[in-house]
């Protein structure tokens, strides 16, 4: 019985220790699985800061180079007299030249 006792102990502590070392090693596994996590994480957010990033500086030129429809209206009507100048001068050259050929 003497026997018996240390080798139950013995065999206690070998079950105990297995033990503690399959749950230490799930635990290691799953503080590895959250840092991997952890880092893609991190890596999503800084693609999608610069992103971000990226969009407002867009956002900015485009705001900084957009057209008003006061200036739209401001080019139409440049452009109408414009073209209004080069019919009357258009008009003018027919009419000598009508004036001209009629002699």
């Amino acid at each position: 019985m003497t026997e018996e006792g240390p080798i139950t102990v013995e065999l206690a502590l070998s079950e105990l220790r297995r033990g503690f070392d399959v749950r230490l090693a799930e635990l290691e596994g799953r503080l590895t699985l959250m840092l991997q996590r952890s880092e893609l994480r991190e890596r999503q957010w800084d693609a999608q800061t610069r992103l971000i990033d990226e969009l407002e500086a867009r956002l900015m030129i485009a705001e900084r180079e957009q057209v008003t429809r006061g200036q739209l209206e401001t080019r139409f009507r440049h452009t109408v007299a414009l073209l209004s100048l080069i019919a009357t001068a258009a008009s003018v050259v027919v009419g000598l030249l009508a004036a001209l050929l009629s002699r």
